[in-house]
């Protein structure tokens, strides 16, 4: 009998490890497994697969004290919270967060919103706010201007998972701020009489503001929240 092969793998110790493209496979192997029970096993042999680069026939070769070991690392990796990434290197070129969000464009804001709630687009909201670095001294920065582009947008699937992941956590946060402040402004605004909008129009925005960060909150839950569930056991 011959000597079984051995399987080398490459397993990420932290989110830069991982791309963004990992994570979209991984979570559509999630969402098409989570009303399954009886997927755990499966959807771990995925996690593995997918984030170590191997084919899903070697997993199953893998000792199941190593493949442990090997989910046990991965987990680690998903409780790392990070600061804001504004910067990253991608096929040497370097991309930088939005420097003003203040100064989003209509064009942006709408594809971004259309984009960021939906793992499976989130690539594209990536485009949006990571862009091409063109100017840079000390702290300061400059990024190109936003043009919608298919091959920019697949090219974002290789980006690091801990950028993504820091950009959403920040505009979680910064989306409650501005709830917030809205909603205020314009209960002081309607006690003061300085504004004639209808209540129907209020209250119509005032919900889609709450829905907003519903799905923001949900988002932000959904990233420490998804990934539990498939790391359990093998």
């Amino acid at each position: 009998m011959g000597k079984s092969r051995k399987i080398t793998l490459s397993v990420p110790t932290t989110l830069g490890d991982i791309t963004l493209g990992q994570y979209q496979k991984y979570m559509k192997v999630i969402d098409e497994n989570k009303d399954d029970s009886l997927s755990v096993d499966f959807v771990n042999k995925k996690l593995i697969e997918i984030f170590c680069d191997v084919n899903l026939n070697e997993v199953d070769k893998i000792p199941l004290k190593e493949a442990e070991k090997v989910i046990e690392v991965i987990t680690k990796a998903f409780e790392q919270k990070d600061k804001l990434i504004k910067h990253f290197t991608l096929r040497e070129v370097e991309f930088g967060f939005m420097p003003k969000l203040d100064d989003i464009s209509l064009g942006e804001y709408i594809d971004l919103e259309n984009t960021i709630v939906d793992w499976q687009q989130m690539h594209k909201a990536m485009a949006v706010l990571y862009r091409v670095v063109n100017f840079k001294s000390k702290d300061k920065y400059t990024i190109a201007p936003y043009e919608p582009n298919d091959e920019v947008r697949e090219i974002m699937k290789e980006m690091p998972l801990d950028a993504v992941m820091s950009s959403m956590v920040f505009f979680y946060d910064l989306g409650k701020e501005l709830s917030i402040a809205t909603l205020n402004f314009i209960e002081q605004e309607m006690k003061q009489g300085k504004t004639s909008l209808p209540k129907e129009f209020l209250d119509k925005n005032g919900d889609g503001i709450s829905q907003y960060m519903q799905s923001l909150k949900e988002m932000s839950s959904n990233l420490t929240e998804l990934h539990k569930s498939p790391f359990s056991s093998v």
